[in-house]
């Protein structure tokens, strides 16, 4: 295995047949997909977080065991996720074999994503391509005979901001330590035990009091049927605000002599005293469409559309 110096730390690319090395520099590792699975997933939900919270299901298929896997997403587009699950400690024990401080480790990365350059590659006598979905897989040596040997690209990869969460722990805990987490979750428990009990308690009072005030405002005890009201008085609010929004307009201009104002439906009808015509349509017709106007002797009636 060779390494390949950085400006700040050396570049290594974990692979199975990696051979035990003995770096006291600071370094980034790459892991090959040895160690991970990776799926592009369609997911109908917005964030990573909802994503990530599926995947031990939709992983199920092809791992028999998911419980003791960590799992990553990357939102590639809209209900598209790229989803990534590992076995925390295989890649720990692989690090482990490589006699690399876990002090001199700046960050782990996925080999899916910091090789895309590169179609296929070589390295540690491993073959690696790209299929034709984008995801990185290790293949027989014999499938490409002819690839890229990444040992001598290391340095050109700039590794990117997507990082591989990895816990670099030992496996065995103090059995105090066990005493204490299961003291601390059996406090979180009946903790949330209580709010339990509590807010079942709030929200059977709070649906008594909901149909308390529909008895007594003699509303019906359907949802849609109180959803259909407040739509129906919501719309009546909005058409009145509507009407006082014109009414505003015109009385706000005092040039023009009104006598009188009358709303039918979706018009006003309006008489004004003694007033150009051409005037009194361009005012209105800044906000809203005259529909007829017509003057006789020394009144101008006009009509416009809400």
């Amino acid at each position: 295995m060779i390494s390949v110096s950085n400006k700040e730390a050396q570049t290594i690319f974990l692979t199975s047949n990696t051979k035990i090395l003995n770096i006291q520099n600071k370094v980034d590792i790459i892991v090959s997909p040895e160690f991970y699975w990776v799926r592009k997933f369609e997911i109908p939900v917005k964030s990573e977080t909802q994503a990530r919270h599926v995947l031990p299901t939709l992983f199920e298929d092809i791992i028999n065991d998911t419980s003791s896997l960590t799992y990553q997403v990357i939102k590639l587009e809209e209900n598209i996720f790229l989803c990534f699950a590992y076995n925390n400690k295989k890649i720990y024990d692989a690090i482990k074999k490589l006699n690399i401080s876990t002090s001199n480790i700046c960050s782990i990365y996925f080999a899916q994503n910091e090789c895309k350059e590169f179609k296929s590659f070589e390295i540690d006598n491993t073959k690696f391509m790209y299929t034709s979905e984008g995801i990185l897989v290790k293949v027989p040596n014999s499938l490409l005979p002819d690839v890229v040997d990444l040992n001598k690209l290391l340095k050109n990869i700039n590794l990117s901001s997507y990082k591989l969460q990895i816990k670099l722990y030992n496996d065995v805990l103090n059995t105090k330590y066990y005493y204490y987490l299961f003291a601390v979750f059996s406090v979180l428990i009946i903790i949330n035990i209580f709010k339990y009990f509590s807010y079942s308690i709030e929200i059977n009072d709070f649906d008594k009091k909901v149909e308390l005030v529909k008895k007594q405002n003699k509303l019906p005890s359907s949802m849609l049927q109180v959803d259909a009201i407040l739509k129906k008085y919501e719309l009546k609010i909005k058409e009145d605000l509507k009407k006082r929004e014109a009414i505003e307009y015109i009385f706000n201009n005092r040039k023009f002599d009104l006598k009188s104002l009358d709303i039918v439906n979706n018009r006003i009808d309006l008489e004004y005293l003694s007033s150009n015509k051409k005037e009194v349509e361009n005012f209105l017709n800044k906000k809203y469409k005259v529909i007829s106007s017509r003057l006789k002797s020394f009144t101008l009636k006009v009509s416009i559309k809400l």
